[in-house]
């Protein structure tokens, strides 16, 4: 009776053991699952954060000086001062290309 129920307790112990193992494979899965996703989730954030804040240090001065340039063409009929005292007369310029041999 003894022998009897040593095996019913080392059966017991087995599908205790089975059961102890299967629930693992199924946490191995779960941790890996959720490994992925966390790995994906900080893939994604250095790819909608990151990559922007890279283009946007990189074609900032490119599009402040296009803006400015806009700007300044809108103001193009202000002169300054050393513009208009620089720039010679139609007299002067026409002497020159004679000058030239033109």
């Amino acid at each position: 009776m003894e022998n009897n129920e040593q095996h019913q307790e080392a059966l017991s112990l087995q599908e205790q053991l089975n059961l102890q193992q299967e629930a693992l494979i199924k946490i191995y899965k779960s941790v890996e699952q959720t490994r992925k996703v966390i790995l994906w989730t900080g893939i994604i954030n250095i790819a909608v954060f990151v990559l922007p804040l890279i283009f946007v240090v990189i074609a900032l001065p490119r599009i402040i000086g296009t803006f400015t340039s806009s700007v300044g063409g809108l103001s193009g009929g202000i002169q300054t001062v050393s513009e208009i005292v620089d720039n010679p007369s139609l007299s002067e310029s026409l002497e020159r290309l004679e000058g030239f041999g033109f």
